[in-house]
């Protein structure tokens, strides 16, 4: 009886000291958080992102009732709606939109 009394204390204890250590951790971790609300765990990873944002957010507000001729950021309508919503089904799709997916690979490493 004493011993397994002693085991639960002790394990209780290891317990708590493992939970305190955590939550140490987690009170002083410091987060940034981006305009959309993304958080970051530094200023540099903020920034970049931020940028990142700037320069592709108007990529997701494409209104598919007008012109389909149209092109923001020099990609054409029908590769952003389909970069948005629709997908690229298959092989033939993703090979017809090779270099403008090369073109927003560029963007976003630039």
């Amino acid at each position: 009886m004493d011993i397994t009394f002693t085991a639960i204390v002790f394990f209780i204890l290891l317990a708590l000291v493992f939970l305190l250590i955590f939550l140490f951790n987690s009170i002083n971790k410091n987060s940034f958080t981006a305009e959309d609300g993304s958080v970051f765990d530094n200023q540099i990873d903020l920034e970049l992102y931020q940028k990142l944002y700037d320069n592709t957010s108007p990529l997701f507000s494409i209104d598919e009732d007008k012109d389909s001729n149209q092109s923001i950021l020099g990609f054409d309508k029908p590769f952003l709606v389909k970069l948005t919503s629709d997908g690229f089904k298959d092989l033939q799709t993703l090979i017809k939109y090779r270099n403008q997916i090369k073109s927003l690979s560029d963007l976003i490493n630039t």
